[in-house]
């Protein structure tokens, strides 16, 4: 299965910080909810245009602002907060959902944040129900399992995992898993419209893992798997499957051999095989930016994304 080409051009530009800043006059507010991002942290103003806009995890609660240094506090304005309130619930604007599901089979705890690529701000996600979270994480206790609706529209954004929760007042960003050493999970939902393969479907998901050093390019794996360029993602072992597509399992324990002082995970696949997925002599995660094949397979409509965190380290 060949990627969209939209796809692909993600997948090997994604690891480039994305840092897009508020735009005041252009297009108003809707731009402030739905691209202003966090840049360089800079002084608090009360202006609309220096705030970000988070989402609620779940209906029962009400789209707030975020200043610069990632502080919440409620939206006065009765027009702000009504257009905050649509712009984080594209469903009611008619968006296709893509069912996920993150399962937890570790002897502890895991806390699970779901974040934009673009505003590197927490991604548009609910959670069933039965799912707890707070500051944007849903706790998944051992051999539990907790199912969430993305829209369509949410982009690329990823999913990473700790055994201990952000404190509050702290915005958890899995933008930042390489400077934290977390394994990533890379996923773009979309629409035939804008990166579904074929076009006409109407919804899907890409999904891949990436255990790729901080500061990894082609040229430092082609030197020496990408050794002293801040050590591989990885913090838990993970799998990725959805009916009738690849499986990608990347588990543990970090290992410098055979590719060098990073630690990639010892048992995630061949990074240089000539397959990919469904097999552990196959290339099941990116430890480099550009392989080839590409580890990266799309969830189509009516399909749901299982990430499971594995057992052991």
């Amino acid at each position: 299965m060949q990627p969209h080409t939209d796809y692909a051009t993600y997948a090997t530009r994604r690891r480039r910080a994305a840092r897009l800043y508020c735009a005041p006059g252009w297009l108003g507010f809707l731009v402030l909810a739905v691209v202003c991002a966090l840049g360089v942290p800079r002084q608090a103003s009360a202006a609309p245009g220096d705030w970000a806009v988070s989402c609620p995890n779940d209906s029962s609660g009400e789209p707030r602002f975020l200043d610069w240094y990632g502080n919440s506090v409620p939206i006065v304005d009765a027009k702000q907060r009504a257009i905050a309130t649509k712009a984080c619930n594209p469903k009611q604007a008619g968006a296709a959902n893509v069912n996920v599901s993150v399962t937890n089979n570790g002897a502890s705890a895991i806390y699970v944040a779901f974040t934009n690529y673009s505003t590197q701000m927490p991604g548009q996600i609910t959670w069933t129900s039965n799912c707890t979270v707070a500051n944007s994480q849903v706790t998944i206790l051992p051999g539990k399992t907790c199912g969430a609706s993305v829209p369509a529209t949410a982009g690329i954004s990823r999913f990473c995992a700790s055994t201990s929760l952000v404190p509050s007042g702290q915005s958890p960003n899995c933008n930042l898993a390489q400077t934290h050493n977390q394994t990533m999970v890379e996923t773009n939902f979309g629409t035939g419209a804008t990166s579904c393969y074929p076009t006409t479907l109407s919804s899907c998901v890409w999904y891949d893992i990436s255990v790729i050093p901080q500061n990894c390019t082609p040229q430092a794996w082609a030197a020496n798997n990408c050794q002293n360029t801040g050590g591989a993602s990885y913090n838990l072992p993970v799998q990725l499957a959805c009916a009738n597509q690849p499986t990608y399992t990347c588990k543990g324990p970090p290992s410098s051999s055979p590719y060098g002082n990073a630690n990639y995970p010892s048992n995630c696949g061949n990074p240089v095989a000539n397959c990919a997925g469904n097999s552990p002599s196959c290339d099941n995660a990116y430890f480099w930016p550009t392989p080839s094949p590409a580890p990266n397979a799309e969830c189509q409509p009516g399909q749901t994304l299982q990430i499971t965190f594995l057992a052991g380290s």
